[in-house]
């Protein structure tokens, strides 16, 4: 698989720890983490944090030799923890630069398992090209039905994040993307779990029993592992499950894959 898009220095002020993140990153990891080849292209900036995020990503054997590094900052976003572990982002400060697809690009992304890229990439003018060289994951996390619509026909597997939606919401919202012409469509709810649209049918996911330390990264986690599952061909149910034991293992420690170092954050 191929993650197109955000990474980030996570910072965590209460701490003063800086871990590195990014929801395309992320995922490029969990992928590797499954044993599944991946590769990762996105903005590094030129400055110590770039170096740490970097660092990290080809110490869990992640590619990232096609990333495009700039003479700006580092992304980050500022990331609060509360008592029972929940992430609260208090601050973002994204790339200066975008993207650009060049020939080795395209060659690189021909006949990949996946694509996966997310609403803070800054990639949505690139989905429609993107879709035609593998499926596109794309993570939509609280993004509006109007922001979706625009760009869900590019998308094969989409996943949204609704931690207060009823049942009956989340499947108003599923059953509008796979109109749009998505062919997996997830809604993750937190601690109340997952719901699903599928080719197979609608189905219903508990969480998984987790120590949640840190929730950070737990999303990334979720989808990674059920598209991997899905493409591999598993059922959705199956998929589901196994997705929910791998974002609930994530919850168990700080950071969204680890790799944590106490820097001084310039601000």
């Amino acid at each position: 698989m191929c993650a197109i898009g955000d990474n980030v220095v996570d910072w965590y002020p209460q701490e003063r720890i800086a871990f590195p993140g990014g929801s395309a990153a992320n995922s490029s990891v969990f992928a590797r983490r499954m044993g599944i080849e991946a590769s990762y292209i996105g903005i590094f900036g030129n400055d110590v944090h770039a170096e740490h995020i970097s660092g990290s990503l080809t110490h869990e054997g992640v590619d990232i030799s096609l990333a495009q590094w700039c003479d700006e900052p580092s992304s980050r976003t500022d990331v609060l923890i509360d008592d029972a572990g929940d992430r609260t982002f208090t601050a973002y400060v994204p790339p200066q630069s975008r993207i650009v697809l060049d020939d080795a690009k395209r060659r690189h992304l021909v006949g990949a398992s996946w694509i996966h890229s997310g609403h803070s990439s800054a990639t949505e003018d690139l989905l429609a090209e993107l879709s035609e060289f593998a499926p596109v994951s794309f993570d939509f996390s609280s993004k509006d039905v109007e922001y979706a619509e625009a760009i869900l026909a590019h998308v094969r597997f989409a996943t949204f994040s609704r931690d207060e939606a009823s049942i009956d919401e989340a499947r108003e919202l599923l059953d509008f993307a796979v109109s749009c012409g998505v062919t997996y469509a997830v809604v993750t709810r937190g601690a109340k779990g997952a719901i699903a649209v599928t080719p197979e049918g609608s189905f219903a996911q508990t969480a998984a029993p987790a120590e949640v330390i840190d929730t950070i990264g737990a999303g990334d986690a979720f989808q990674t592992c059920f598209i991997a599952n899905v493409i591999d061909g598993n059922g959705t149910q199956d998929s589901l499950r196994k997705a929910s034991e791998f974002a609930a293992r994530v919850c168990g420690h700080r950071g969204a894959f680890g790799h944590g170092q106490h820097i001084e954050l310039a601000i």
